[in-house]
């Protein structure tokens, strides 16, 4: 074991962004491999190189769930569902990577474009008049949930209802009356999950859910249960990853204006302040993963059935790879962030989720190009071991004129 321990370092008790942000740069730069006896002891990798290193070998870290029955390394207070493909590893892994490969390759993506505008354009559409709104409720939600779910065939009726259980989990501090009716409202999904894809079992439709339950694997349909875990996995990933980074991007351009002003004159650096967005404000802070043989990792004697902590956030901030690392660098290059992971399970998401938040910022800036966030009305995620996010971020502006017909 590392001589370097970090025994009292805990992700869980990281109750805002600038609290966590500090905690992973004392770690990382006391040593960028730890030993932690917080949460029954685990590892933590919080080096760029270590980072990417345990990413990429996944014969050693297996991002299998060990325990199904608790909670993992990553997600504070509750007992989420399976997901596929992130929480299998090869041979398994491969078909059901490949279901998403086909949903959301680089060209599947360009295709939804068009939907990705227009409900950017309908969702700023729906409080441009008032010169008043939250940015979180009413435009950095409502894009991400618009785009995955309309492409997955759910009823447009149940769209908030979805979004709002996976948002509101993060939302609220575990232990809340919210939180747990948030809980419940996950298993209504679930459940719906379930309906909708038992419906096009029998009737396929154009769209998305039928292409997951009617995949095939060797000539055998997908079943049915594996298509339920594909499903959530994009429904959650679709509905919350992108709007932690749009939120962020947004605050960030109310408090730093001489980065707004420079976007509104140079339209054109937009694509490289997206990646720097998700450099500074990377969507998903951790991950975690179960050491699958004995090795030696980082100087580290590892064994197998230990866990370990990928920290995203803190690889994103370390000098190493990222000179003035601690500075938002609006045309930094290159900018080799892991905010989406590296190696088989990097997200698969990546593409729509650059997609949306480029038209999202493009959008606001465009049509509320004065907004102002009141600071006092932000309402942060009360936990920030794996995502980071805003439930509340009140904002006013110029009104403007609605631009759908």
């Amino acid at each position: 074991m590392s001589e370097q321990v970090a025994a009292t370092f805990d992700h869980f008790s990281h109750r805002s962004m600038a609290e966590s942000d500090r905690a992973w740069n004392e770690l990382r730069a006391r040593c960028p491999v730890a030993w932690t006896d917080a949460n029954g002891g685990h590892w933590i990798a919080a080096g760029y190189e270590a980072v990417a290193a345990g990413f990429r070998d996944w014969e050693s870290f297996s991002s299998a769930r060990t325990h199904p029955d608790r909670t993992s390394l990553s997600i504070a207070g509750s007992v989420m569902p399976v997901l596929y493909p992130e929480e299998l590893d090869p041979p398994e892994w491969n078909p059901m990577r490949r279901v998403l490969g086909r949903m959301l390759s680089p060209q599947s993506v360009e295709q939804l474009r068009p939907r990705v505008e227009y409900w950017v354009e309908h969702a700023i559409d729906q409080v441009v008049e008032m010169g008043a709104c939250d940015l979180s409720d009413d435009l950095t939600c409502r894009v991400p949930e618009s785009v995955a779910l309309e492409m997955l065939g759910f009823d447009r009726a149940d769209w908030t209802r979805i979004s709002g259980a996976f948002h509101h989990m993060a939302s609220y501090a575990n232990g809340t009356p919210e939180f747990e009716a948030a809980g419940a409202e996950l298993q209504w999904v679930a459940e719906l999950v379930h309906r909708e894809l038992m419906a096009r079992l029998d009737e396929p439709r154009p769209d998305g859910m039928s292409g997951i339950v009617h995949f095939e694997i060797e000539g055998e349909r997908i079943p049915l249960e594996a298509a339920e875990a594909v499903t959530r996995l994009v429904v959650g990933g679709g509905v919350d990853t992108s709007t932690s980074v749009s939120s962020a991007a947004l605050i960030h351009l109310s408090r730093y204006p001489a980065d707004r002003q420079r976007l509104l004159a140079e339209p054109e650096l937009l694509d490289g302040a997206v990646e720097e967005f998700l450099r500074v404000y990377p969507p998903a802070r951790t991950h975690a993963r179960t050491v699958a043989r004995d090795v030696e990792f980082a100087g580290c004697r590892m064994h197998k059935g230990q866990k370990l902590l990928l920290s995203e956030v803190s690889a994103n901030r370390d000098e190493s790879e990222f000179p003035d690392a601690e500075r938002f660098i609006i045309d930094r290059f290159p900018n080799r962030h892991v905010s989406f992971g590296m190696g088989l399970h990097r997200c698969p998401g990546s593409h729509l989720a650059r997609l949306e938040v480029r038209t999202l910022l493009s959008g606001v800036l465009e049509r509320m190009p004065d907004f102002t966030i009141e600071e006092r009305g932000i309402v942060e995620y009360p936990n920030w071991s794996m995502i980071g996010g805003w439930g509340k971020i009140p904002a006013t502006f110029t009104p403007g004129r609605r631009a759908l017909a």
